[in-house]
């Protein structure tokens, strides 16, 4: 969804296809949630893995309890 909202502005820009107000603005938010939803899935890549690591490692503990104890 990012690239995508990215070449249709850019085509609007250089003048491929013509460019309007609502075009702007839907490629706008098309590329902002496509923006949202990259780092929402790198964050639970992220976390996923952290979590494995943690487990592999006898790390893991509760999320009530404090790490040191």
């Amino acid at each position: 969804m990012l690239v995508a909202g990215w070449l249709v502005i850019f085509a609007g820009v250089v003048g491929v296809i013509p460019s309007s107000i609502w075009l702007n603005m839907v490629m706008y938010a098309v590329t902002l949630f496509g923006f949202m939803l990259g780092m929402v899935g790198a964050m639970s890549h992220i976390r996923t893995n952290l979590r494995k690591h943690r487990e592999e490692q006898g790390e893991l503990y509760d999320d009530y309890d404090e790490p040191g104890k």
